[in-house]
């Protein structure tokens, strides 16, 4: 896999920006129609995503996309050094950015969750761009030669990377230095850790980690996402904060959280199946 990133890396800073889409549909098609274990999974998730009585050639469609879709965010990602950072500014809902500078201002601190949506990578460029202070945690790739090309390829001046597991420590004092947390909130779906929640109506385990950090500091919690709305275009933005009984149990605090971000999620998914980039079976039959 290496290799392969090495090329599309290549290939996206030197590819005139004319023959992406092209390439990027048959790189796509091409392993959606290879890679037998990860079709069927996005196959099997799409049945339940998808409005009930959906035919399998519209299924089979949309889960083709998914896999072009996930060439596009690659594609953009390696082009992030190239986005010029006024540009890029310009890309978050005026809105959200008002919300940031609110609790910036107030020099008080808040968890940003997103998702596998989109590109959340340009999202995380752009909140950069705009000079928040960010603690991006992300997951290690198991080679650190793959590891190291994604670390090196993001460009970022206000944003410090924070690996999940011991990292966190750092993001706990970026917490308490009223600095921003962001992650992604469905890391590890479907695992049989996590927390049981329900999604698109079937039970299903949602990673808790978001929720226990927001219980454990009291900090708000937002819900955001990046949704690509063509060539270089994307809607970005952030929900005001989660609510939740803050008298109640930890455990059932987390569990309030936790489905409150699965239900914002499915509302996104439903409405862009095509972008959300999971290829894991997410249920069970």
């Amino acid at each position: 896999m290496y290799w392969i990133y090495l090329l599309l890396r290549f290939l996206a800073r030197h590819c005139p920006p004319g023959c992406i889409s092209g390439l990027c549909r048959i790189l796509g098609y091409c392993t959606y129609r290879l890679n037998r274990q990860q079709r069927t999974n996005v196959l099997a998730n799409l049945e339940y995503i998808l409005p009930p009585g959906t035919g399998i050639s519209i299924r089979k469609e949309k889960a083709c996309a998914v896999f072009i879709n996930f060439y596009i965010y690659l594609f953009e990602f390696f082009s992030l050094k190239s986005l010029d950072r006024d540009q890029a500014k310009k890309l978050l809902d005026p809105n959200t950015v008002d919300l940031f500078s609110r609790f910036s201002g107030d020099k008080q601190p808040f968890i940003i969750v997103s998702a596998h949506l989109g590109n959340w990578e340009v999202a995380a460029f752009a909140l950069d761009a705009l000079g928040f202070v960010n603690n991006l945690i992300y997951q290690p790739h198991a080679d650190k030669r793959i590891d190291a090309l994604f670390i090196n390829n993001r460009d970022y001046r206000h944003t410090r990377l924070v690996s999940l597991g011991m990292g966190l420590k750092n993001a706990f004092k970026g917490l308490k230095n009223g600095e921003i947390l962001t992650m992604v909130g469905d890391w590890g779906i479907g695992d049989s850790t996590g927390i049981e929640v329900l999604f698109f109506g079937r039970l299903t385990r949602f990673p808790c980690g978001p929720a226990e950090i927001a219980v454990k500091t009291g900090v708000p919690i937002l819900p955001g996402f990046t949704i690509r709305q063509g060539r270089n275009k994307f809607a970005m933005g952030c929900t005001e904060p989660l609510n939740w009984d803050k008298q109640a149990s930890a455990d059932e605090q987390i569990k309030s959280i936790t489905q409150s971000f699965a239900a914002m999620l499915e509302k996104q998914v439903c409405s862009y199946p095509e972008q959300w980039l999971i290829f894991k079976r997410i249920w069970e039959r």
